[in-house]
C-alpha cells in the first residue's frame, strides 16, 4: 500500500506546470520519503508561494493591473532588499491568490492555510509553546503536498475573474476559431485541460446566460455563434460537469425569457440538441408555437432553422421551410445549411435560367451546403449541371464544382462515374474550341479537370464537329 501511495505522488508531481515549483514538491516528496516531514511541509511551502508569485507574473505579463501592481512591489523590494516587505508580501500571497485572483476555492484556501500554519510551526520553533519540536505525522504532511499540487501547482493562472476576463478576449477575437475541432484544441489547451471544477462549472453558466440573455456587455448577440461554440468545447472536454450543470440551471433560465429572447433558444439547441430534454415542457410548448411565428419573420426566420437537428422538432422546422417562398428558402440556406435542405437546393439549383442566375444560385445553394451532400447528391447535382444549358455553360460553373469536387471528395467512389459522364456530355459541346486551335486548358474546366485526373478519371479529348 505505501509503495503505491509513492507511486502516487510521483505520478502526481509530473502534472505541476512549472519547471521551480516541480523541483520544489519533488524536494518535498523526497524529503516525505526520508521521514523528514518538517523538511517537507518547508519546501512544499516554498512550493506554494513560488507557484503564486510565477502565476501572478505570469498574469502581468499579459496585462493585467492587479498583477502588474503585485509583481512591481516585489520587484522594488527584492531591489531594495527590504526584508519586512518581502515578509508582508509573502504572508499575503495566500490570501491574494484566494480572493484578488480565485487561483483558490474557499475550501482549498482553508487547506492550504493550514499548511502554512505548520510551515510556520516547522520554520519556526518559537511559535510552538511546548518545550518540545512540533512533529508532523506523515499522513499530514502527504496531504499537504497533495493538496498543494492539485489545488495549485497543477493549474494555469486561469481560474476565477482572471480566466472569464481572458475567456472573453479569446471569444471575440478575429482568430478565434469558427469549427469545433479547432476551437476544442485551442480551449482544451489554454483552459479546459486543468481547469478546476468551479471554473468549469461557472464558465457554463456564464456563458449560457450571454448566449441566452443577449445583455452582457462583454459578450454581445454578435458573438452568439463563438458563445455556443464554446459551450461545445466544453461539453466535450468536460461531459459530465456540462450536463450536470446545464440540467441545473437551463431549465429556470429558460422558462424566464421573454418572447424577445426565445429565438437565443434555437442558437443553443442548434448547438446540442440534448439541451431540449433539460429544458420543462412549457418551455417545449412555448418553442413549438414559435416556429411557426418565427419563420414568417425576417428577423427571427434564420436562427430557428438551426435547430432542425431536435427531433421533436424538425418535423415542424421541415414544415415551415417549405412553406416560404424560394427566395426565402435561397436565404435560409446559404445562412444556415443543413441536411435536411439538400434536395430543395438542388432543385432550386436546376432552375437556374440565366448564367448569372446559375452562378448566383450555386453560390448560395450549393456551395454552402456541400459538407452535407452524400454522394447520391454529387450524382444528382451533375445531372442538373447536365440538363440545364444556364448551368454548364456559365462561365462560373466550373469554379463552383471544383468546390464541390473538392468537399466531396470523400466520396468519388460513388460519384466517379457522374464526374465522368459529365466530361462525356460537355467534350462535344465545347468542340468549338478546336476550331480555334483551343483545348480544355484553354476553358475554365482546366482546373477541376487536372484534379479529376489525378483520381483516376479519364477526361475525353475535344474532337471537331
Amino acid at each position: 500500500m505505501n509503495h503505491i501511495r509513492l507511486t502516487d505522488l510521483d505520478e502526481l508531481a509530473l502534472t505541476v506546470r512549472e519547471t521551480k515549483a516541480k523541483s520544489y514538491i519533488t524536494e518535498a516528496i523526497d524529503a516525505y520519503r526520508g521521514g523528514a516531514y518538517r523538511a517537507a511541509i518547508v519546501s512544499t511551502w516554498i512550493a506554494v508561494t513560488f507557484d503564486i508569485i510565477s502565476k501572478i507574473r505570469e498574469l502581468a505579463s499579459q496585462g493585467d493591473s492587479a498583477a502588474k501592481k503585485i509583481a512591481q512591489d516585489l520587484d522594488k523590494a527584492i531591489s531594495a532588499k527590504d526584508f519586512r516587505k518581502l515578509q508582508a508580501l509573502e504572508d499575503d500571497f495566500l490570501n491574494k491568490a484566494h480572493v484578488d485572483f480565485e487561483f483558490l476555492s474557499s475550501q482549498e484556501f482553508i487547506d492550504l492555510s493550514r499548511l502554512k500554519d505548520d510551515r510556520n510551526l516547522c520554520a519556526h520553533p518559537a511559535f510552538v509553546t511546548e518545550d518540545v519540536l512540533f512533529q508532523p505525522e506523515p499522513e499530514r504532511v502527504r496531504l499537504h503536498i497533495v493538496h498543494a499540487i492539485k489545488y495549485l501547482l497543477q493549474h494555469q493562472p486561469v481560474q476565477g475573474k482572471s480566466a472569464l476576463t481572458r475567456l472573453v478576449a479569446d471569444i471575440k477575437s478575429i482568430s478565434f476559431p469558427n469549427e469545433i475541432e479547432t476551437a476544442s484544441v485551442f480551449l482544451n489547451s489554454k483552459y479546459l485541460d486543468r481547469a478546476k471544477t468551479a471554473l468549469v462549472q461557472n464558465l457554463v453558466v456564464a456563458l449560457l446566460k450571454a448566449l441566452l440573455h443577449g445583455d452582457d456587455p462583454d459578450l454581445p448577440p454578435a458573438f452568439s455563434s463563438q458563445v455556443a461554440l464554446t459551450l461545445q468545447a466544453i461539453a466535450l472536454r468536460h461531459p459530465n460537469l456540462y450536463e450536470a450543470r446545464m440540467s441545473e440551471r437551463l431549465p429556470s433560465i429558460a422558462e424566464s425569457l421573454s418572447d424577445s429572447l426565445l429565438p437565443n433558444l434555437f442558437q443553443l439547441l442548434g448547438a446540442d440538441p440534448r439541451c431540449w430534454g433539460w429544458i420543462g415542457e412549457p418551455t417545449r410548448i412555448r418553442i413549438k408555437t414559435f416556429v411557426s411565428v418565427g419563420v414568417s419573420q425576417p428577423a427571427t426566420r434564420n436562427i430557428i432553422f438551426r435547430a432542425v437537428n431536435v427531433e421533436e422538432l424538425k418535423p415542424l422546422i421541415v414544415n415551415a421551410f417549405n412553406s416560404l417562398t424560394p427566395e426565402s428558402q435561397i436565404g435560409v440556406i446559404a445562412s444556415t445549411p443543413r441536411p435536411e435542405f439538400a434536395d430543395r437546393a438542388i432543385q432550386i439549383y436546376s432552375s437556374a435560367s440565366s448564367f448569372r442566375g446559375a452562378e448566383s444560385l450555386g453560390t448560395s445553394v450549393i456551395i454552402p451546403m456541400i459538407r452535407y451532400f452524400s454522394g447520391n447528391d454529387v450524382i444528382k447535382i451533375l445531372e442538373v449541371v447536365k440538363k440545364n444549358g444556364q448551368i454548364w455553360d456559365a462561365a462560373g460553373t466550373p469554379t463552383i464544382l471544383e468546390e464541390l469536387f473538392d468537399g466531396t471528395i470523400k466520396q468519388i467512389n460513388i460519384s466517379r462515374n457522374a464526374w465522368k459522364e459529365l466530361f462525356d456530355f460537355l467534350a462535344p459541346h465545347h468542340s468549338w474550341y478546336v476550331e480555334k486551335g483551343w483545348d480544355w486548358s484553354n476553358s475554365n474546366w482546366i482546373g477541376l479537370i487536372k484534379k479529376l485526373e489525378k483520381v483516376g478519371i479519364n477526361i475525353p479529348p475535344l474532337s471537331p464537329f
